[in-house]
């Protein structure tokens, strides 16, 4: 008798059937560069051939105007530049494939392109853009940065 509950007890166990495990939460895809970029973007810190400029943090600034700094590329394609003087410019941008270079083209306003660019500013993405930051610098000299390299440490 003791035998027979143990057997019924044990089948009970085993035939009553275990709940199928819920299918495994996909994980989502980690965002590709260009939607990591597509952020309105103010400036950090900025320095001119290495020499700090500006620093969000600090309240001695030697251009204090880059609080001002925006840079929009919340569009796919459209960009909207405000540089440290408070000018904007509007244009189109565009980044690499391998998320290396950033290219803002055709900028203008109702003054005309950004002095020395013929309405082009292209960037050296120096880090890979994250979710709240992104740093590039001017691939070349820039002519309202005293015609100095221009490094952008870029925040939300």
């Amino acid at each position: 008798m003791k035998n027979i509950l143990i057997v019924a007890l044990a089948l009970l166990v085993f035939s009553c059937s275990k709940s199928a495990d819920p299918a495994p939460t996909p994980v989502a895809p980690a965002p590709t560069a260009a939607e990591l970029v597509k952020k309105v973007w103010s400036a950090s810190v900025v320095q001119w051939d290495g020499t700090t400029q500006f620093d969000k943090s600090s309240s001695a600034n030697i251009v204090a105007g880059y609080s001002q700094f925006r840079l929009d590329l919340s569009s796919s394609t459209a960009v909207s530049l405000t540089e440290f003087d408070g000018k904007k410019f509007t244009g189109t941008y565009s980044l690499s494939s391998d998320a290396k270079k950033l290219t803002l083209s055709g900028l203008t306003s109702t003054e005309g392109a950004p002095s020395g660019t013929n309405g082009v500013l292209e960037f050296t993405v120096l880090s890979a853009p994250s979710a709240t930051s992104l740093s590039l610098e001017t691939t070349g000299t820039y002519v309202k940065a005293s015609s100095k390299k221009v490094k952008l440490t870029l925040v939300l």
